[in-house]
C-alpha cells in the first residue's frame, strides 16, 4: 500500500531508523542487537510486553539443536546468550538427548553440543539487558497495523500502540515475526502459505509443580495405554512428551496440540479454546493415573500458542532439499540438522509420511533471507524463504537467533556501502560473520 499525503497528515511519523525489526523472538533479538552494536539506529517492534518468542511466550525454555553429531554448530549471539544465562545459574545441559533429565549443574566453558535447558523468567531479563546494552529502541506492547511501500521498497510501518497510531520509517526492514506478518501486510504476494499437508501442528505446553519420584518408563506406558483406550483427548501426542525443569519437581508437559492456521486470528482463537480445555483434562489424568503426579498442581500456561509453520517470505532463493543435502555449502549463514517431518498434522502419528532424517549437517544460504519482492526487506527465523517441509531444520531458537544475527549484519553492510540489502554480496558479508564468531563449516 502506498502512503498518501492525507495519511501522512493523519499519522505523524515518530522517527526514521536505519533498521526496523518486527518481532522480538530470538531471530528479532539477534537482528536488532547485531545491527545496533555496529552503529545502526534500530527499532524493535513487539506486540507482547517482553522479548523471547516461543521460549518465553509459549513455555518452551529449551534451546534445541546447538550440536549435531557431537559438534557445536551455532555460536555468535546465541552462544553469548547461553553463557550469560549460565553465569546467572539459569542454564544447564540435559544429561542425554532425551528431553527428560537436566544435569542441574552449570555449563561452564564446555562447548554447546546438545540441548540447553533455561529458566524462562531469567530469559526475559537477559534478553532485555542485551537489547538495552546494544542501544536498541524497544517498542513493546505495539502492533503493526499497516505497511507502506513505494517503488519496490518498504517505506514505513503504521504502529498501533497504547497511546494511539503513528508511523515509523526506515531504510531497511527485517521480518522476524515467524508468520512473515510484515511482508504479508506489505503485499500478500510477497509471502507463501504452508499447506496443512506440508505443515506441523501447533502446541500448548503447560507447567506443573509437586511431581515426586516418578518412573519415566512407567509414566510413558500408562500414558500410551490411556491414549490408546480413549481416556485422553484425541488431540494429544501419541507419546508422553515432558521435560523436567530447573526447579526439582517442576515439569513442562508437552502433549496438547491442534491443527490450524497459525496466521489466522479466528483459527488461533478456536485452537486456544480447545487446547486450554485439554490442558485440564490431561492434568486430571496425570493426577489420577500416573504415580508421582498425585499431588502435582498447575503453575503456568502459555501466553500464546506455539506455532511451528504458517507463512514464509518469497525469497531470492528458497531453501530446498537439494540445498539442505548438499555438502557444498553455498553462502552459509547458519548450520542446521538434516532432519525434518516431526509434529505432523495428524492425530494418528507424530511424524509425517515425508519425514526425513538423513543425518549430518546442512547450511542455510544467505539468499533465503532476502525478499524477492522488496529490495530493502529481509526475513529471519522460521519465516525465511523455504520449502515448507524443511522449516523443521532451522526453526529452533538458537538457529533462529543466528539467522537474525546474519540479517542484522546484512543491514549493516548495506548501510556501510549505501546500497539495498538485496544488493549485498556474500563476500561483503563474510568478514562480519567471521568477526561475530559464526560457525560456517561442518
Amino acid at each position: 500500500m502506498k502512503i498518501t499525503a492525507a495519511l501522512r497528515e493523519m499519522w505523524k511519523s515518530k522517527g526514521h531508523y536505519d533498521l526496523i525489526v518486527a518481532g522480538a523472538g530470538p531471530a528479532g533479538i539477534g537482528a536488532a542487537i547485531s545491527a545496533s552494536r555496529r552503529g545502526l539506529r534500530v527499532a524493535l517492534v513487539e506486540s507482547f510486553g517482553f522479548a523471547g518468542g516461543v521460549g518465553t511466550q509459549s513455555l518452551c525454555p529449551i534451546y534445541f539443536g546447538f550440536g549435531v553429531d557431537g559438534k557445536q554448530t551455532t555460536a555468535g549471539l546465541s552462544e553469548e546468550f547461553i553463557r550469560r544465562m549460565d553465569d546467572l545459574g539459569a542454564a544447564t545441559f540435559f544429561l542425554y538427548d532425551s528431553h527428560e533429565v537436566p544435569e542441574y549443574t552449570k555449563i561452564g566453558d564446555r562447548p554447546l553440543t546438545t540441548k540447553v535447558l533455561l529458566d524462562g523468567e531469567v530469559m526475559k531479563l537477559v534478553y532485555n539487558r542485551m537489547l538495552a546494552e546494544a542501544g536498541v529502541e524497544l517498542f513493546y506492547y505495539t502492533h503493526m497495523a499497516e505497511v507502506f511501500t513505494e517503488n519496490g521498497r518498504i517505506s514505513s510501518v503504521l504502529l498501533s500502540a497504547l497511546e494511539g497510531n503513528y508511523l515509523i520509517e526506515a531504510d531497511t526492514f527485517i521480518d522476524a515475526t515467524g508468520n512473515a506478518q510484515l511482508a504479508f501486510l506489505a503485499d500478500s504476494s510477497a509471502v507463501s502459505v504452508c499447506s496443512a499437508d506440508d505443515g506441523m501442528h501447533n502446541s500448548m505446553f503447560f507447567v506443573v509443580d509437586g511431581v515426586k519420584d516418578f518412573d519415566h518408563d512407567t509414566a510413558k506406558r500408562i500414558y500410551k495405554e490411556a491414549r490408546d483406550a480413549g481416556r485422553l483427548p484425541e488431540k494429544v501426542w501419541p507419546h508422553f512428551g515432558f521435560a523436567t525443569l530447573l526447579k526439582r519437581g517442576m515439569m513442562q508437559i508437552a502433549v496438547c496440540f491442534d491443527i490450524g492456521n497459525g496466521a489466522d486470528s479466528r483459527e488461533m482463537t478456536s485452537m486456544e479454546l480447545g487446547m486450554r480445555e485439554n490442558v485440564f483434562k490431561v492434568l486430571d489424568f496425570l493426577k489420577r493415573e500416573v504415580p508421582g503426579f498425585e499431588d502435582c498442581y498447575l503453575t503456568a500456561t502459555p501466553s500464546k500458542i506455539g506455532v511451528r509453520t504458517s507463512r514464509s517470505i518469497v525469497s531470492a532463493c528458497d531453501f530446498n532439499a537439494d540445498t539442505l543435502m548438499s555438502d557444498d555449502f553455498y553462502h552459509p549463514v547458519a548450520l542446521c540438522r538434516r532432519i525434518y517431518g516431526m509434529h505432523s498434522n495428524s492425530t494418528k502419528s507424530f511424524s509425517s509420511s515425508w519425514t526425513s532424517g538423513a543425518g549430518g549437517i546442512g547450511a542455510v544460504p544467505m539468499e533465503t533471507l532476502i525478499s524477492a519482492k522488496f529490495s530493502n526487506l529481509l526475513a529471519a527465523g522460521r519465516c525465511i524463504g523455504s520449502e515448507p517441509r524443511l522449516i523443521g531444520t532451522f526453526r529452533m531458537m538458537n538457529t533462529c537467533m543466528t539467522l537474525g544475527e546474519a540479517a542484522g549484519l546484512m543491514a549493516t553492510v548495506a548501510k556501510k556501502h549505501g546500497k539495498s540489502v538485496s544488493e549485498v554480496s556474500y563476500d561483503e558479508l563474510l568478514p562480519f560473520l567471521c568477526e561475530n564468531g559464526f560457525i560456517l563449516k561442518a
